[in-house]
């Protein structure tokens, strides 16, 4: 590359070419860097590139940023099989060197699902059911330590022997990058007054509706969302709105993913899988309440929220849910006994941790299936709950309540459900949240719950009081 402007290329290859090619070779190759600052290098490839995948795990000093693309595939939902079959191959013609940063867990492999309900809207028509991702490049830092990983595929191994040359070249070209651009405190965007398609009296008259066909259909929970859209007036600071996010949000994943002109991005606390090796991780976070105003009501609030038989019941059948679906993949569950409070800036979760041990490693996309969509943004039983969304929601979530997350060769990987969320697109946001009604679900008080949910993206912007 000869100047910084060719490192977001967005070149990729044929990966199906390339995998079926028995001469091929997948290398991944990473070198030691010094820190650099991954929200002012955002800023810029949000501007220049087609793709860009961002994530943030503050708390664990984790977070990396991918603004080059290798190959990008797309699956339909039904078509789990296929990938996984595409990743084994991969992995069988992978030639790496990260086993001496192994302490690290590097990412290789970038995914993403929408949840499975399609509208055919244009809103998400930037992104595919499921898109499996194999950057170029990967800037990568965790506790203090940096990385630029690179992805190729060659026949020849002579690119092994001259690799050390080419992330030199590819490191100085970005720290050219870095020492030109400037940070910025800036303003936060503003938006016009807020559109919502769900008023209190349409809400009221859906929630009325599902509580209904609950108590006829004897579904346990369905999690009704609300969408809001905003106009757009300045462009956005992605520097700014993602410090904001990791600054405010730092026991949750932030993050942030490109696709064409669209934009999706947002701050869960909600883990799906991690796994490392053959130890397996998800949680049940299920149940919610508002923060207090000051220690002795955020505490009395709290109490509230673990004595409370509504959300108990929505917690325990989460937890149920979860044992149910890695049955078939998982050995030694072991559920902790009660709930814990996870508390946010704005809002408080029961949740309990899930582990065991993975009968087989190359099941992930399996338990994915099984697992997603979970309870917490579905319902239970799923397929009732699925057809009643579908019937009672007249928006595509798409990547809303769907799934991100990351892994490499060497059985580690991380998923996440994208909730606390919004849709950047045509100079409008769109963002989202989800109530999970039961019977005897007040409308009014799901109505001031999705507002809770709503915040931590709505308070980015300068007008958020009007929201």
């Amino acid at each position: 590359m000869s100047n910084t402007a060719q490192i977001s290329a967005n070149t990729s290859d044929d990966l199906s070419e390339n995998l079926s090619n028995p001469k091929k070779v997948f290398f991944s190759y990473a070198a030691k860097i010094s820190q650099l600052k991954f929200t002012l290098l955002l800023e810029h490839f949000v501007n220049i590139a087609k793709d860009v995948f961002y994530y943030s795990e503050p708390e664990s000093n984790i977070s990396f940023l991918s603004f080059e693309i290798l190959n990008k595939q797309s699956f339909t939902f039904d078509n789990y099989e296929s990938l996984a079959e595409e990743i084994s191959i991969l992995k069988h013609k992978l030639v790496s060197n990260h086993s001496d940063f192994e302490k690290f867990n590097l990412p290789i492999f970038l995914t993403s699902v929408k949840f499975p309900i399609k509208k055919n809207s244009e809103e998400w028509s930037d992104f595919n059911d499921i898109d499996f991702i194999v950057p170029k490049i990967i800037l990568f830092q965790h506790s203090g330590s940096c990385f630029i990983i690179a992805n190729f595929f060659s026949e020849s191994f002579s690119h092994h022997e001259n690799f050390s040359e080419f992330l030199e070249r590819e490191t100085e070209l970005i720290y050219n990058l870095e020492n030109r651009l400037q940070e910025t405190s800036g303003d936060r965007s503003s938006l016009n007054e807020i559109i919502t398609y769900d008023d209190f009296t349409n809400w009221k008259n859906k929630i009325n509706s599902v509580v209904d066909e609950i108590k006829h259909e004897k579904i346990d929970k369905v999690v009704i969302a609300r969408r809001v859209e905003n106009e757009i007036t300045s462009p956005i600071n992605w520097q700014k709105t993602l410090g904001d996010l990791n600054t405010k949000y730092p026991t949750c994943t932030n993050f942030l993913y490109k696709s064409g002109k669209s934009i999706f991005f947002g701050s869960t606390p909600e883990i799906l899988i991690k796994y490392s090796g053959d130890t397996f991780f998800t949680e049940a976070l299920a149940g919610s309440i508002m923060r207090g105003l000051n220690p002795e009501q955020d505490k009395q609030l709290e109490e509230e929220l673990l004595k409370s038989d509504k959300n108990n019941m929505e917690h325990e059948a989460v937890i149920d849910y979860i044992k149910k679906s890695v049955f078939n993949f998982v050995d030694q569950v072991e559920i902790v006994k009660s709930p814990v409070v996870k508390k946010l800036p704005n809002i408080q979760h029961l949740q309990t941790s899930v582990t065991g041990k993975l009968k087989s490693k190359d099941q992930i996309f399996k338990i994915i299936s099984s697992l997603f969509p979970t309870p917490a943004v579905c319902g239970i039983p799923k397929e009732q709950s699925l057809k009643m969304i579908e019937k009672t929601e007249d928006f595509d979530r798409g990547l809303f309540s769907g799934v991100i997350g990351w892994f490499n060769a060497d059985n580690y990987g991380e998923f996440f459900v994208t909730i606390r969320s919004a849709l950047v697109k045509d100079n409008k946001l769109y963002a989202y949240a989800g109530c999970g009604i039961v019977e005897g679900s007040d409308p009014k008080e799901e109505f001031e719950e999705a507002q809770l949910k709503l915040k931590p993206i709505l308070s980015l912007f300068n007008n958020a009081d009007k929201n």
